[in-house]
């Protein structure tokens, strides 16, 4: 099972970091890690100083409006569950205020259509898959060129 944790990156603070990604995912991951209350504190501050808070129930609303027409989608319990069945994909997604929790398995066609609906509604989304390493921009933020 695929397990992705997606941040609302402010968007000054995307611009700034488009083609660092890498310093993104360092913070969050050693905020992850941290064994000492003091250096958790710290770097709790720090995301919370870069990212802005998901309001659920706008978030929610969306998505249902996204995929209601899907006939293999469901909302319920605070999690919405997408089926896809012919490439065998499962996935579910939960809003939090901090975060949004996308736990899949099987194929990537399910998840792939979470992260589509989510990049349509802003490009300051920073997915990061820990277990992988993978981390990155739903929808690639453009660096501002200085002229």
């Amino acid at each position: 099972m695929r397990h992705y944790e997606m941040y609302f990156i402010k968007q000054e603070v995307a611009s700034q970091y488009a083609g660092k990604e890498t310093l993104l995912y360092q913070l969050f991951l050693e905020r992850k890690r941290a064994l000492f209350v003091e250096e958790k504190s710290l770097l709790d501050k720090q995301v919370t100083f870069i990212t802005e808070p998901v309001c659920e129930e706008e978030m929610n609303k969306y998505i249902v409006n996204e995929l209601g027409g899907f006939r293999t989608y469901e909302f319920r319990n605070d999690g919405h569950r997408l089926t896809i069945k012919q490439s065998q994909s499962d996935a579910s997604l939960f809003v939090r205020r901090e975060k949004l929790n996308l736990y899949s398995s099987g194929s990537n066609d399910a998840e792939t259509v979470f992260f589509e609906v989510i990049r349509k509604l802003t490009p300051s989304f920073f997915a990061i898959d820990f277990q992988s390493g993978r981390y990155g921009w739903l929808n690639p933020v453009k660096q501002q060129k200085l002229v």
